[in-house]
């Protein structure tokens, strides 16, 4: 029987590409920084601001691609492995 070494994949220090990259974006873009801003000025545990800074992107997403699309389907699913706890805390 052949034994696969379980191993970490991560991009730039993150937990995977699409967390980096929406950490770029919201650090990177003043609207964008803003709305992260307001996500880490909430009351509550890091994970409800990151449950409240997803839910608002998601929005944004869903406002963007109103139609169902290869395109639709391929970003929801990056999006849904986008780390938002990781992203509160690292920014």
């Amino acid at each position: 029987m052949e034994t696969q070494a379980l191993s970490t994949v991560t991009y730039n220090g993150w937990s995977n590409r699409e967390t980096w990259l929406v950490s770029l974006w919201l650090s990177n873009d003043e609207t964008s920084y803003r709305v992260l801003l307001q996500a880490q000025r909430r009351s509550g545990e890091v994970s409800e601001q990151a449950e409240w800074l997803e839910r608002q992107l998601r929005q944004q997403l869903d406002c963007e691609l109103d139609q169902a699309s290869l395109w639709q389907d391929l970003l929801q699913t990056a999006f849904s492995r986008i780390n938002w706890v990781e992203v509160i805390e690292q920014n």
